[in-house]
């Protein structure tokens, strides 16, 4: 597939998907959104083959080794017209912006964890989980921006506590959802220190004990984004105000939790389109404050 055609498949992928966060908004030069749609379809592909109800186990473990084989060998035959434009899309994004494999194998790592349904033991192992799951991401948009982590050490660690907070937020946004799947994120050491179990969970019990522990929980990811919220001010023009968005959206919904008294059992917090259109206009008006 010729690379102009698999990067427009991609886009069409990338803007089917709602999410919380822009996607290759226009505040992104033009010449750059291609590789952001390239990068999101890759990830949301693995997604979907790590949460999708058709597949055993085994299967989506075996599909998630192929595209990794397929990433780091030379493999130009596909059996779909979808697999060939998002890997003729984002190999061609790796070439062109010199980005190491490393940090799309590391993306796979986190959904096979996830194909698993292991659980977290403690606030360290969901840290060393998004190291594979969102810090990715934020390296990849940095090396878009011509970004590279030699040169710009800060910026890119500054990057990883801004993408794990957002990828915690995301956990605690979801837990009624995820319940679905018998997809569970919170440690045990939070579940054994605020005296709540895994089947208070699964029969959705909301009392004090889990409000306290979401509440901390919630509190802990707050945290993070203070911590890498100085890479903000590190950035100038456009990758500015898209990471302006992205931050006043991500500690906007912790901040919605709180407004439903940490109920995520119940409720999932989300930005109404008029919402959306304040952030927009947040992200240019307002600055993060140190």
């Amino acid at each position: 597939m010729e690379t102009v055609t698999a990067y427009k498949y991609c886009e069409r992928i990338a803007k089917n998907h709602y999410e919380n966060f822009p996607v290759a908004s226009f505040l992104v030069p033009k010449a750059k959104r291609k590789y952001i749609y390239a990068i999101y379809s890759f990830a949301r592909e693995a997604d979907d083959i790590a949460d999708s109800n058709s597949m055993t186990q085994r299967e989506k473990l075996n599909l998630l080794d192929e595209y990794e084989n397929i990433l780091k060998n030379d493999i130009t035959e596909y059996e779909s017209i979808k697999y060939d434009a998002i890997f003729t899309a984002i190999k061609d994004t790796l070439i062109e912006l010199k980005i190491p494999v490393n940090e799309l194998t590391n993306l796979l790592k986190a959904f096979k964890f996830d194909v698993r349904n292991e659980i977290h033991e403690d606030f360290k192992s969901l840290l060393d989980y998004s190291e594979n799951s969102a810090n990715p991401i934020g390296h990849l948009m940095l090396y878009v921006n011509g970004f590279n982590p030699e040169l710009n050490k800060k910026h890119f660690e500054l990057s990883d506590k801004i993408c794990t907070a957002l990828q915690l937020t995301n956990f605690w946004q979801d837990i009624s959802q995820d319940l679905k799947t018998g997809r569970i994120y919170i440690p045990r050491q939070f579940m054994k220190e605020f005296n709540y179990t895994y089947e208070d969970l699964k029969i959705r019990l909301y009392n004090e004990n889990f409000r306290k522990m979401i509440e901390e929980l919630c509190k802990r990811t707050m945290q993070l984004y203070k911590e890498g919220k100085e890479l903000v001010n590190m950035l100038e023009g456009r990758l500015k105000f898209e990471l302006k968005a992205i931050y006043f959206g991500g500690t906007g919904v912790l901040k919605k939790i709180e407004e439903i008294d940490f109920d995520v059992l119940n409720y999932r917090v989300k930005f109404t389109n008029l919402e959306k259109i304040f952030l927009f206009i947040k992200s240019f008006l307002c600055k993060v404050k140190r």
